[in-house]
């Protein structure tokens, strides 16, 4: 499939996990991107992977620009180097995202912050910045929320209270913008073997009983797994998607 073919595609979160792995499917489905990412290591190991894909790709189709979410003049200046370097905006792929575990009754007001900071209100920036640009292609936007949003997921108060904030901000846009043909979906993963993930630590003493409920049946999914249902939601066979959340959780919260 070439559903990217001339399609000019920005992501997050680019440097590993479900950001490197949209990245590759992007690329390899003919989009042209610019990948973005805090880590400049990171990111440069994934614009690597990008040109290492077939010829009949679109290897070296794609470039870095790093990017801190939690400041909003670095999340203007990046989009605006973007669109400058793409000569327009099609896709905006919202991936990026940390989480910070604990007790909430010992839970730190600076990690509360960083985490509402980074997750939530970097992907508002994200989205406030691109907007324009998409309205004028009748673009895409692709959210990323997560299983958290949707069922009980304890000790990571404002991983699930960012989450559950990226799905409302999806639903709330989407319905303001919808007549202007632009289209924001978002994405609900759970139980995906990322770099995320396994930084889940669980607080001394706490019953990982509890977690049960946000366990795949399965065993855990690949990031390639979430990149295809992105693929999907930000290409035209999701044409008559809005504002619909897509839930990716090996039947956890069935």
């Amino acid at each position: 499939m070439k559903r990217f073919a001339n399609k000019r595609v920005i992501v997050t979160g680019a440097g590993g996990g479900i950001g490197r792995a949209s990245c590759l499917r992007i690329a390899e489905e003919g989009g042209t991107l610019v990948a973005m990412d805090i880590a400049e290591g990171a990111l440069a190991e994934t614009l690597a992977a990008v040109e290492r894909l077939p010829s009949d790709s679109s290897p070296g189709r794609a470039i870095g620009v790093l990017c801190d979410l939690a400041n909003p003049q670095s999340v203007r200046e990046a989009v605006a180097q973007a669109v400058t370097h793409l000569g327009g905006l099609d896709v905006l792929c919202n991936i990026a995202g940390v989480l910070h575990t604990g007790r909430t009754e010992d839970y730190a007001l600076d990690d509360w912050e960083r985490v509402l900071r980074i997750n939530l209100t970097g992907t508002f920036l994200m989205c406030q910045a691109a907007i324009p640009h998409l309205l004028e292609t009748r673009g895409v936007i692709v959210n990323t929320s997560s299983t958290a949003a949707l069922g009980a997921h304890p000790w990571m108060p404002a991983y699930a209270a960012s989450k559950g904030g990226i799905l409302s901000l999806t639903r709330a846009l989407s319905i303001e913008y919808i007549k202007q043909g632009l289209r924001i979906n978002v994405l609900c993963p759970g139980g995906i073997a990322t770099p995320l993930h396994g930084s889940f630590k669980l607080p001394k003493g706490a019953d990982p009983k509890l977690l049960a409920r946000a366990m795949p049946h399965v065993d855990m999914a690949d990031p390639k797994d979430a990149a295809a249902a992105i693929a999907f939601l930000a290409s035209d066979d999701a044409s008559f998607m809005h504002g619909a959340e897509l839930r990716l959780d090996g039947g956890a919260l069935t």
